[in-house]
């Protein structure tokens, strides 16, 4: 029985810490930064890099002293598919991101 507890236990853990992994997997070249606040809220870090891309960094600690932080990234993206039309990069979309376990 206490096998059983304790499994479970680490299945509630363990899922608490990757909800947000399955967000942004299916995020990937779709959830607009305005996408990502709505769903993880403000960044703890955030930045604009000189090509136009953004970085912003989330930290989760739901249990005391195991923190994991998720850092995203935004790149540029037309929202004419148009190429006829001007290029206008007026919105950011998630290219990539990672966890690591915070420093």
């Amino acid at each position: 029985m206490k096998l059983i507890v304790l499994i479970v236990a680490l299945g509630v853990v363990v899922a608490t810490y990757t909800t947000p992994s399955f967000y942004l997997r299916k995020g990937v070249g779709k959830s607009t930064q305005a996408d990502v606040t709505e769903y993880l809220g403000t960044p703890s870090q955030a930045s604009d890099k000189p090509d136009g891309s953004a970085q912003w960094t989330y930290q989760s600690e739901k249990i005391p002293k195991v923190c994991v932080e998720y850092v995203l990234t935004f790149k540029p993206k037309s929202v004419s598919e148009d190429p006829s039309q001007p290029v206008l990069p007026i919105k950011k979309v998630l290219s990539e991101w990672d966890w690591r376990w915070c420093p």
